[in-house]
């Protein structure tokens, strides 16, 4: 087995996770490269090095949890190797084919749906959101269609550069100019120029700074956290916000129920600075199993409770934390409130959508997994998800990144990660629709449908030309 040729394709496959998530363009062309030249690699080949290159990437997981480290890995390497061998054996099958080119991108989307359960497979694959300010473009595709695209683009350029085909070389020049297009747009658009937005409401963003192993602590620690969260809302207040927003478990225990002298502190701030709060708490019911809740708890500025949003998606693996159906009602007002995994899950804020949200508000913790790199792709989810649904989007954590994104996916406002701050913005209420807000996913199946009757009519053509030659 020569490494060698591994090295390269190794290093690039993990770079857009790690070092720059432009490098999401080229990330596939080195290997597929391989592919689609005469170098016959064995399938024995492909597993060693995602296997290699999957242990050395998740291994900041396997501080958080072994189990969900393992699993990680098998679940990488088995897409990767699936992958690399179902694509190699069909392209050398259609090897002077055009049509060769969009096998890697229709292979990628179909394991991503074979493996889109509890949403791990989408996190890992959905390579779209590391591309978030690409609208107009991911207002029709949504980021698995960017996806599509971008696996569509490097499949263009390794094929271009090991065949020297013309067809190639175009698609990835159309594919590029697309690409440029949308994001020279969203860089330059001024949501400003949007129809029908809504005046703006100012937000606070509470990033208290608690590390993981405090959060989960005794309720003496819990007292100087709220402490600190009260103090940090004190000065936040003197801006006048309307909407003040607490992280995921800002209450590690149901302080609603069990601790409600711990609760009577924070009414008091409520009234004090007469905004409407958020705050992330664990609840649980009053049962005989004693079901914990990951929740966000909606208070109204008089200190009343407006309602309690339950997280219907939970961290893999998080056996403690129940799930359960919340309400249709949207609280406050015109909000789309979601936690921890949650940003993962497009369907959840297109639901929203479809109820009449005018902006997004996500919760979460963000300290499993206290690495800078893990840190900065998760949040590229929420900069995905108001860019698909062209939403507004504050998204406030324990100790980073805490940020607001525009509706074109643009950060407008940030906190440097471990710091115990507050950040101030505005946000305008968007009632327009978004084409994948409506319609979903339904230009990546249209592909698949379009890309599978192609290789299905050229499979027809090719054994006609072969009973043909056999004839003459």
């Amino acid at each position: 087995m020569n490494i060698k040729k591994f090295i390269i394709p190794a290093i690039l496959i993990s770079s857009p996770y790690v070092i720059s998530n432009y490098l999401v363009f080229v990330f596939l062309v080195p290997i597929l490269g391989l592919l689609y030249s005469k170098t016959k690699i064995k399938s024995l080949h492909f597993l060693f090095f995602t296997l290699v290159t999957a242990a050395c990437v998740l291994l900041p997981i396997l501080a958080y949890d072994p189990g969900v480290y393992m699993f990680g890995v098998i679940i990488v390497t088995t897409f990767v190797a699936t992958f690399l061998i179902v694509s190699g054996k069909l392209i050398n099958r259609f090897k002077n084919a055009r049509f060769s080119v969009f096998i890697p991108s229709l292979v990628w989307i179909l394991l991503i749906y074979v493996l889109n359960f509890r949403s791990i497979a989408i996190s890992a694959f959905d390579i779209g959101i590391l591309f978030p300010a690409s609208a107009p473009l991911i207002w029709y595709t949504g980021s698995i269609g960017l996806t599509l695209l971008i696996i569509l683009f490097n499949s263009a350029l390794a094929r271009y550069f090991a065949k020297k085909d013309k067809f190639a070389l175009i698609t990835a020049i159309l594919l590029m100019a697309i690409f440029l297009f949308s994001h020279i747009f969203s860089l330059t658009r001024d949501p400003g120029d949007l129809h029908n937005l809504k005046q703006n409401e100012k937000v606070a963003l509470i990033q208290g700074d608690v590390p993981r192993d405090s959060i989960f602590g005794y309720t003496e620690r819990l007292e100087k956290r709220i402490l600190r969260y009260i103090n940090l809302s004190e000065k936040a207040a003197k801006e006048k916000p309307d909407l003040i927003v607490w992280p995921e478990y800002t209450f590690p225990v149901d302080a609603m129920n069990g601790f409600p002298d711990k609760m009577r502190p924070v009414i008091d701030e409520i009234r004090r600075t007469k905004a409407k709060f958020i705050i992330g708490s664990l609840l649980t019911d009053q049962t005989k199993e004693k079901h914990n809740y990951n929740s966000a708890l909606v208070f109204n500025n008089d200190g009343t409770l407006g309602g309690i949003y339950y997280a219907r998606a939970s961290a893999p693996f998080n056996r403690n934390i129940r799930l359960k159906r919340t309400s249709e009602e949207l609280y406050p007002d015109k909000v789309g409130i979601t936690l921890c995994w949650e940003e993962l899950n497009a369907r959840i804020f297109r639901d929203y959508v479809s109820k009449g949200a005018e902006y997004f508000i996500s919760l979460s913790s963000n300290t499993d997994l206290d690495y800078f790199w893990f840190k900065r792709y998760t949040s590229f989810f929420s900069r995905a998800r108001a860019a698909e649904n062209m939403r507004y989007l504050a998204r406030v954590t324990q100790t980073g990144i805490t940020q607001i994104i525009d509706p074109f996916g643009k950060v407008i406002r940030r906190l440097p990660s471990n710091c115990s701050t507050f950040l101030i913005g505005e946000v305008h209420g968007i009632q327009e629709k978004t084409f994948y807000s409506v319609y979903g996913d339904i230009f990546t199946k249209i592909y698949i449908i379009f890309i599978l009757l192609y290789v299905f009519i050229g499979t027809i053509g090719k054994r006609l030309k072969r009973k043909e030659a056999v004839r003459t």
